[in-house]
Formats: C-alpha cells, sequence, structure tokens
C-alpha cells in the first residue's frame, strides 16, 4: 500500500524539465533580440545615408548663419547633387557691381584666383582635371577662354573641331574634319552649332 501511494504522488507531481532552465541557453526572446537591434540599426543607417547633407551642404549651412547680414562674403554654392560649383562668387559688393567670382576643383580647392571678369569655371575645372589626368585615360585637352573663363566656342582633337556651349562644353551641331593642328582661327559657331567662316569667334584668348 505504502509503494502504491508513492508511486501515486510521484504520478500527481509535475515533472520540471531541467533542460529547459539550463542557464547556458538564452530564453528565446533574448536570442532573437540581437537580430532586431541590428535590423533597426541597418535601418537608421540607410535613413542617415539618404538624408546626410554633402560637404557643400553642410558648409553653405553654417556659413549662412555665420555671415547673416554681411556682404562680400563666400557662401558656398552647390549644384542639384550637392556638390561644388565650379564657380563661386563672394556675394553682393558694397554699392552693387560684379563681385569677385572665382574657381573651385570639386573639393573646393581654389584653381583660379578671383576676378570680376569670370562668366564660369566649368572648362577651367575642367582643364585642371584634364591636367592631372595621365596616359589613356586623358581625353582631348578643353580649350578655355582665359578672360571669362568660358569653353572657346571651337573646340579641336588631333584629326576634328566642333563647336560647343561656352557654358557647358556641351557638343553643338556635328564634328568637322581639322584638328587643332589645323588652321581654324577663321572658325566660328552660330545658333545651335553651325560652322561660319567668317571669323566672327576669332581672338579668343585661349587658356592653357
Amino acid at each position: 500500500h505504502y509503494k502504491q501511494s508513492w508511486r501515486d504522488s510521484e504520478q500527481l507531481t509535475p515533472r520540471i524539465n531541467l533542460r529547459s532552465c539550463d542557464a547556458r541557453k538564452p530564453p528565446k526572446m533574448l536570442r532573437t533580440a540581437p537580430c532586431t537591434i541590428a535590423i533597426f540599426a541597418l535601418i537608421s543607417c540607410i535613413y542617415c545615408a539618404t538624408t546626410r547633407e554633402s560637404d557643400c551642404q553642410r558648409r553653405r549651412r553654417t556659413e549662412l548663419r555665420f555671415t547673416r547680414n554681411l556682404t562680400g562674403l563666400l557662401v558656398p554654392e552647390c549644384d542639384e547633387n550637392g556638390e561644388y560649383l565650379a564657380i563661386q562668387c563672394f556675394g553682393q559688393t558694397v554699392g552693387g557691381g560684379r563681385p569677385f567670382c572665382a574657381c573651385y576643383d570639386r573639393e573646393f580647392g581654389q584653381i583660379r584666383g578671383p576676378s570680376r571678369h569670370l562668366k564660369s569655371c566649368n572648362c577651367i575645372r575642367k582643364h585642371h582635371e584634364w591636367e592631372h589626368t595621365r596616359g589613356h585615360q586623358r581625353e582631348n585637352e578643353p580649350r578655355c577662354n582665359a578672360t571669362s573663363g568660358e569653353f572657346n566656342a571651337v573646340q579641336c582633337s588631333n584629326n576634328e573641331h566642333w563647336c560647343v556651349d561656352r557654358d557647358s562644353g556641351v557638343l553643338l551641331g556635328e564634328k568637322r574634319p581639322g584638328g587643332c593642328t589645323s588652321d581654324i582661327s577663321e572658325e566660328s559657331c552660330g545658333i545651335g552649332g553651325d560652322h561660319h567662316g567668317d571669323g566672327a569667334g576669332r581672338g579668343d584668348p585661349t587658356y592653357r
């Protein structure tokens, strides 16, 4: 009778699964927590990457805050991609007039000193990059107006010449035979890149 009672009490007593209480294995919730944290961290990094300011945008915001109500100071201008514009101007001059502008590379290093005659620096920057390119990666040397900083209307390679937009350097019209070694001083460009031989584009001082 005693043995039977002992067996009955053993069956009624809940058995504890010691494996489930193994201290060496963390609960399932704790095991999944690092994964959740990692996912949130990844989402945060993606969000920061998409909303992060470029160097130009950050510098511009800082300069605008510290140079408020001041004139003649350089506040960086950025393009639609947040990169530094090639030409940067020192605000409006006191009493009006054309401000001093300078040319800068993509890292905001000055490559052409301040001048009131600069109209564009895209050619100056491209020529600067051309000078620092080596070997077969070099394209045709950009030909720039030394005074305005614009592209010369007529550009050339060893075998051809063509018309370009003075500000952007984009090709206008078609390329023609006759390269830089030819006499193209009489060539000029009309609307749409049409070539003329009347010498209207002659006399541009070339920047090299």
